[in-house]
């Protein structure tokens, strides 16, 4: 460290301060902020005391956390006790300084877990010496002038706190759970200050508005998130998301209390909405779910603390309306007109409607406009009246009983009330009790499809799991406002059923991919099922194989049966009948048109007929010997037909011109020797001859054919 005497005569603001020092003999000057001038130590950062199931651990850690922490205590009093040239040379050219700073603000314990730390005499002293000494560093900061001589421009200041991240939206969020409730006067002044110093920070302070504002939905989808996928939320992931609710929503109250012009960014961001929403849906469902676990449990009063610094925060920023009202009564059209509307639209969250109509009630702040604004929508104005004197009565969503902590009741006592409220029902819902739930939930979205038909039921689906009653539903999607991811998501979205297999899954643990899965057919599940399973070739009852086929002879007594049926029928001659059959048979042969060759072939068959029907009588008549009648035969000599009909067909040959049968006459060989052997001259002429001649005859003789049988009577026609 280089020794120089500090000298500022003229009283120059710090950035203008040049200081004189020997280096090796050489008189050299540099300004007073200045690198040279800094303070290499190594500063000790601050870490969170143990602590066991809520309490302070003593044990061996303990002993370490009190080593450290009054390191860190004796680097911040040396750092306060710096002159002022080397501590703001220090601070800015060392980050180490800064860092050891920061890391009490995101380590210590906020306002509302303070009594944790009195209960311990190792811990409480140490902690509040940290606690002292980081809130002094932080206001030596951001002070501009400590004496005539050592001060500072206040441009220079601001520039120098932003440019170098010496303070922070962050740190200031950091600073207000921590130091807000204590220490009132002096953070509200530092705020003060600091914007002051630099309106740079008004942008930030949008910004990081924005993201508490983010915040408050990322809570809210975390929940619902594990509702829609059906995860059961820890113990320990609940009160975490207690206490962090507890901690945006104090940092947000304790803002707009300690820095009042932060109000006008509030109502740009519709902030007001955003705190109602969040009071009227996360807070509540967080506060079911730890009572559910643990109607006993700690953080069920940090969240009744979360929903007092919510109203709060409401309260002050909706103040801002009221105050411009009375400060400018002639020019307060607008700001009563807003002041309207934030109240409108905070109506579709009735619990928060019912508490802040009992925390702070609007028929004063009512009565102020009606003084105020003569041109005031007296319309609406009494619609408000009406609908906030109504929900401290009756417009609770079924939480009648759920008390401030000041009243000495809490939100516990209202999950009793939620009890009570749901026994009542009232006249022409009793029908309702006898539904399923899921015939619940179908005619529920049914009343909202009606009104509104345009939505996917898979969309309102989602919207009735938010509301307790379908007329909250529809008043939300109609008034525009929905929770933040229902606001995103698609309004067409359909709604899928469930699959069987899934469900299947769960109970059995099997995992199969079959089309009959959990139906009717499945046997892996139902003993009986319908219709008949097949298995293997065949269908039950056929034979197996071709031997049990063959040996199979019921067939035959099937056919017996049959043909005992005919035996049945009555033996009786209709001549009449037969006449006319006849005639009809003859009338229709004489209508049949014949070609040449089968006219002759036709003739040539029914003389063939007649010539054998003359010789049987011949035969059958006979003569005698010596000329006389011949005796008739009992029956023809089988061997003289024969003969005789071998002598009819080979005149019938001889008179064509042609040979003889097979055997007799001229051959018609077609067949020949075998394939190889060669064929004769007259084979090869019949296979020449009966391929050119096959024509002759047509499609073989079938229509010749089916004549000949219906001149006989053999086909009916």
């Amino acid at each position: 460290m280089v020794f120089v005497t500090f000298e500022n005569e003229k009283n120059l603001p710090l950035n203008e301060v040049l200081l004189s020092f020997d280096e090796d003999g050489v008189k050299r000057k540099l300004p007073a902020l200045h690198e040279k001038w800094k303070e290499s130590r190594c500063f000790t950062r601050y870490a969170a005391f143990p602590m066991r199931n809520g309490l302070v651990d003593e044990g061996s850690s303990l002993e370490q956390w009190v080593s450290e922490t009054e390191w860190f205590v004796k680097d911040l009093e040396w750092l306060l006790g710096l002159e002022h040239f080397r501590f703001w040379s220090t601070v800015v050219h060392n980050p180490e300084a800064i860092e050891a700073v920061i890391s009490f603000t995101q380590n210590a314990i906020p306002y509302y877990l303070i009594g944790m730390v009195r209960s311990s005499d190792k811990v409480f002293p140490l902690y509040s010496a940290a606690h002292r000494c980081t809130l002094q560093v932080v206001c030596r900061m951001i002070t501009q002038k400590e004496s005539d001589r050592c001060w500072i421009g206040r441009e220079v200041l601001g520039e120098l706190l932003y440019k170098h991240y010496l303070v922070s939206i962050p740190l200031i969020f950091d600073l207000l759970p921590i130091y807000g409730r204590d220490n009132k006067a002096v953070l509200g002044l530092m705020l003060q200050t600091i914007f002051k110093l630099q309106p740079k920070y008004l942008q930030d302070l949008r910004v990081g508005l924005q993201y508490l504002q983010n915040t408050f939905k990322t809570i809210q989808q975390r929940i619902d998130t594990d509702l829609i996928e059906g995860n059961q939320a820890t113990s320990s992931t609940l009160n975490d998301l207690a206490v962090y609710t507890l901690d945006c929503c104090s940092c947000l109250a304790l803002l707009v209390d300690l820095y009042p012009d932060v109000r006008p960014i509030c109502t740009d961001l519709a902030l007001e909405q955003s705190i109602s929403n969040f009071y009227d849906n996360t807070i509540v469902l967080l506060y079911k779910n730890i009572f559910a676990m643990d109607n006993a449990s700690p953080y069920l009063v940090q969240l009744n603390a979360a929903r007092i610094e919510l109203l709060s925060a409401f309260r002050g920023i909706l103040n801002l309306q009221l105050e411009m009202i009375l400060e400018k009564p002639e020019a307060s059209l607008a700001p009563a007109d807003k002041f309207l509307c934030v109240l409108t639209e905070c109506l579709s969250d009735p619990i928060f409607v019912r508490d802040y109509q009992r925390h702070y009630p609007v028929d004063q702040d009512l009565d102020i406009l009606k003084q105020s604004y003569q041109g005031l929508d007296h319309i609406k104005l009494e619609f408000v009246q009406n609908a906030y004197s109504s929900g401290e009565n009756g417009l609770t969503n079924g939480h009648d009983r759920c008390e401030f902590p000041e009243e000495d009741e809490s939100f516990g006592e209202a999950a009793g009330g939620v009890a009570e409220e749901d026994e009542l029902v009232p006249s022409g819902t009793s029908a309702q009790k006898e539904l399923t739930p899921e015939q619940q939930i179908e005619t529920n979205v049914q009343k909202v499809l009606d009104i509104l038909p345009d939505l996917g039921d898979g969309y309102v689906r989602k919207i009735l799991t938010r509301y307790d009653d379908v007329e909250q539903a529809i008043a939300a999607v109609l008034e525009g406002n929905l929770p933040p991811d229902l606001a995103e998501a698609d309004p067409t979205e359909p709604y899928i059923p469930p699959d069987k297999l899934d469900n299947f899954y769960v109970e059995t643990g099997i995992d199969r991919l079959n089309i009959y899965d959990g139906d009717e057919f499945d046997v892996l599940v139902h003993d009986q099922i319908k219709g008949v399973m097949k298995k293997g070739k065949g269908m039950p009852g056929q034979p197996k194989n071709l031997k049990e086929m063959l040996d199979d002879k019921s067939h035959v007594q099937e056919m017996k049966e049959r043909y005992q049926e005919y035996s049945n029928v009555c033996d009786e001659y209709d001549d009449e009948y037969d006449d006319s059959y006849d005639a009809m048979a003859d009338s229709e042969s004489k209508t049949i048109r014949l070609s040449a060759q089968m006219r002759n072939a036709l003739v040539d068959e029914l003389d063939d007929e007649e010539d054998e029907e003359e010789d049987d009588a011949e035969d059958q008549a006979g003569t005698a010997p010596g000329g006389g009648k011949k005796p008739l035969d009992f029956c023809v000599n089988p061997e003289e037909l024969r003969q005789r009909a071998e002598e009819r067909r080979r005149s019938k040959y001889q008179a064509r011109g042609g040979g003889g049968p097979p055997g007799g006459g001229q051959n018609r060989d077609v067949v020949g020797k075998a394939k190889g052997q060669g064929q004769e001259k007259e084979v090869l002429a019949n296979r020449k001859h009966k391929n050119e001649n096959k024509s002759s005859r047509a499609n073989h003789n079938r229509k010749q054919g089916a004549t000949f049988k219906r001149n006989k009577g053999m086909i009916p026609s």
